[in-house]
């Protein structure tokens, strides 16, 4: 793909202050507001103050500026100090070259250095750089960025062009623009990083977004539908249908037979082989009530505005939004099916999957050991993830992975003192997962897998 011709008089690179950037002045002091951070400058002339008040929301040639001030009085002098006034708010400046683009800082500590290029010199698009929609128009990311860009349509064709190397002559200003936002590369830049080469794409964009630092989106507890949208239930309504009310264990005998903790935390090991014998229900029942129940409902509070519960393992605001579906190929006094867990009745209610579906579940269950499991249990931890995201802005499905991780752990000690094999799983089949159970795989999906045999085998590998 060619880049377009350059215009005849190409416009030169613009800048300007963010429509939310706030200045303000006292005791000599000027101060730029942005929604991350604050820049201030001391002894302005008063015409150098009053162009920089004029800058958010607004664009211009700096030498444009600096005639702006001249027309309004100004001296050469003071034109002078407001290029190097300039250049130092360079990190808070929205840079633009109209109309392609605008170069927005969304962090701290953002930089804007254009670099010396020349014109033979190649670019392309970095391979961690996003195009998507919102409500201001298309936007261009990256979790390697400190800036977001501001595209129009008319620079869509370079864009373009940029998926493969391009002469940095060819559009030299916004070239430019691009690889000083962190949107484009120089020959191979990425590809000679052994700690970019690592990362996929996905894995680094929800890295650098769940977490702050590189991004200026609401992040938080912000609460973002209350009084629009209803969240959803503390405990999830129990499918109709048959049940099997699951043994409650006694947790002062449990304690008495249970190893001491680190013996059991020494001793857990992820268990692929077994030593013949699958789990029974009374087990099973003992399992999920010391590692899964809910142990009390409570709220809404000052500060929380929901309804929240307490269960034997942690999680983000106590909103809880794990369920657990089991897939039962083998367990004595419980028929092969598929079944939900009820946490607040303490029951598995029976599922109509087809048996196709529940084998295929088992199947992917075991390409995920590397063939080493065959599955007496297979539990699947899905998220209704509104439960989440009603309460956490940023950090929402972030939250909820760690959530897994913790519901994980609790599976393996529980299960290690009652000497059963457990086993995590990396991965699953989250489609398979939603239509073997019944889910609309955007309201609730899966998010992790965990396998439950009898005891363990002799020679099962641990990890």
């Amino acid at each position: 793909m060619t880049v377009p011709a350059a215009r005849p008089d190409p416009p030169a690179p613009m800048v300007g202050l963010r429509e939310d950037a706030v200045v303000t002045s006292a005791d000599g002091t000027l101060t730029i507001t942005n929604p991350f951070g604050a820049s201030t400058l001391r002894g302005l002339p008063p015409a150098v103050e009053e162009v920089l008040r004029g800058l958010p929301g607004t664009l211009a040639a700096e030498d444009e500026l600096a005639e702006r001030l001249l027309a309004a009085g100004g001296t050469s002098q003071e034109a002078a100090l407001l290029y190097l006034t300039l250049s130092r708010l360079r990190p808070v400046l929205v840079h633009a070259v109209e109309p392609l683009l605008r170069v927005v800082p969304v962090a701290r500590d953002a930089e804007f250095r254009p670099p010396a290029l020349a014109p033979d010199d190649t670019v392309r698009l970095s391979r961690f750089a996003l195009v998507r929609a919102t409500e201001e128009g298309l936007v261009l990311e990256s979790p390697l960025s400190r800036h977001r860009v501001m595209l129009t349509e008319e620079a869509m064709p370079l864009l373009g062009a940029l998926a493969r190397p391009v002469m940095a002559k060819q559009a030299p200003e916004a070239i430019g623009h691009l690889v000083a936002a962190g949107m484009a590369v120089t020959g191979d830049a990425e590809e000679s990083d052994p700690a970019l080469r690592a990362w996929d794409f996905h894995d680094l964009l929800f890295h650098a977004r769940s977490r702050m630092g590189r991004h200026d989106q609401p992040f938080g507890a912000s609460f973002r539908f209350v009084g629009e949208v209803p969240p959803e239930p503390v405990v999830k309504r129990p499918p109709a249908g048959p049940a099997v009310e699951l043994f409650t264990p006694s947790l002062e005998e449990a304690a008495a037979a249970d190893p001491p903790f680190t013996t059991v935390l020494e001793s857990r090991r992820s268990v692929r082989e077994y030593a013949g014998a699958p789990p029974t229900v009374r087990q099973l029942g003992e399992l999920l009530y010391r590692a899964a129940r809910v142990r009390g409902v409570f709220g809404p509070a000052p500060g929380m505005p929901y309804e929240a519960s307490s269960r034997p393992y942690p999680a983000g605001g106590a909103a809880y939004e794990l369920e657990l579906y089991l897939t039962v190929a083998r367990c004595e006094g419980l028929d092969a099916g598929v079944y939900h867990y009820d946490p607040l009745g303490h029951r598995l209610a029976a599922l109509p999957a087809r048996n196709a579906d529940a084998r295929a579940m088992l199947g992917v269950a075991r390409l995920a050991t590397g063939g080493m499991a065959t599955p007496d249990v297979l539990i699947t931890v899905t998220s209704r993830f509104q439960r989440m995201s009603w309460k956490y802005s940023g950090l929402a499905y972030a939250a909820t992975l760690k959530n897994v991780g913790a519901l994980y752990q609790t599976l393996y000690l529980v299960a290690t003192a009652m000497g059963m094999a457990p086993c995590g799983l990396g991965s699953g089949d989250a489609d398979l997962a939603a239509r073997t159970f019944g889910l609309d795989w955007a309201r609730e999906s899966s998010v992790g897998d965990f396998l439950i045999g009898g005891a363990p085998g002799d020679a099962a590998p641990g990890s």
